[in-house]
């Protein structure tokens, strides 16, 4: 028989003549290519989340120097005549230059758990793809996907 009139039972078949059988070096293959796509997902929300985070490189670098400024100019008694240029560019509305270091430091201690956060289920979520897949489990392997997206996004949102 070489016509087949019976659709395959899964993108994991193939015809071998007389009936559709199972490959298993296509079903690997095939599974290792929907876990790296939910990998992707799970990475391309994780790299939104984290420029809504951190902005562009040159930004994060600014943020960075200023709460290095911040923390050097804490640690040395937040003295009034010895106020780092970060710092004073912040006293603005009333702030002291003591307020506006501490508000520095606020902000780079907020944007570091939340990258950190999102680092975390990233990485959580990927591995447990990676092994749902491995069990044949793909609707638990994007459930799992779903939630880490999701899951993500809160982070940003808080």
């Amino acid at each position: 028989m070489t016509r087949v009139d019976v659709p395959p039972p899964s993108a994991y078949h193939d015809w071998n003549g007389s009936q559709w059988s199972l490959d298993p070096a296509k079903a690997t293959a095939i599974a290792e290519q929907e876990a790296q796509q939910l990998c992707r997902r799970v990475d391309a929300e994780a790299d939104t989340a984290r420029q809504m985070i951190s902005g562009d490189p040159l930004k994060a670098a600014e943020y960075a120097q200023a709460a290095s400024d911040a923390q050097a100019f804490k640690e040395a008694g937040y003295p009034k005549k010895a106020v780092p240029q970060a710092i004073s560019a912040w006293v603005v509305k009333g702030r002291t230059a003591r307020q506006a270091a501490d508000d520095i430091l606020d902000k780079a201690a907020r944007s570091a758990s939340q990258l950190l956060a999102i680092r975390t289920l990233r990485l959580q979520a990927k591995e447990r793809i990676r092994v749902q897949v491995g069990k044949g489990k793909q609707d638990a392997a994007q459930e799992i996907c779903e939630a880490a997206i999701e899951a993500i996004g809160e982070v940003v949102s808080d």
